[in-house]
């Protein structure tokens, strides 16, 4: 004859070994994304990320000094807006916030040299930014 040949598949055995081979699935797929990213700790860095202020006091006037936190690194320091008065009466405290944002970024520290002309700006913006380091610490 033909030879027909019947194969009996038990809806028990065929729903158990499909749970199975999804289970292992899933199980291979966590063991890889754990194992890439095993490297990666989320936790580097002294900050969290985020933006933070610092308010110095200038005359009358307060300014504001922005941290940009990226990483767990300072990535950015600058100065908010200041006010007319700010400006007109304190010229090179914008200047000096350039300054001492760019070495803060570049050291990633408040230890940095600053000019003798913008001591006093410079120490005003350092105690600004450490303001905002402060509200960024882990």
């Amino acid at each position: 004859m033909g030879g027909t040949k019947f194969v009996v598949v038990k809806a028990k055995e065929l729903v158990k070994t499909a749970v199975f081979a999804v289970l292992g699935v899933i199980i291979i797929v966590g063991l890889i994304t754990f194992f890439l990213n095993m490297g990666k700790d989320e936790d580097t860095g002294l900050y969290r990320d985020g933006t933070y202020y610092g308010e110095m006091q200038v005359g009358q006037e307060t300014a504001e000094i922005a941290v940009t936190v990226e990483d767990g690194e300072i990535a950015d320091i600058s100065m908010e807006t200041p006010g007319e008065a700010v400006a007109a009466f304190y010229p090179l405290l914008e200047t000096a916030a350039d300054e001492v944002g760019r070495e803060v970024v570049a050291t990633q520290s408040l230890t940095v040299a600053v000019d003798a002309e913008n001591a006093h700006s410079a120490q005003l913006v350092l105690n600004a930014i450490a303001e905002g380091l402060e509200q960024a610490k882990k």
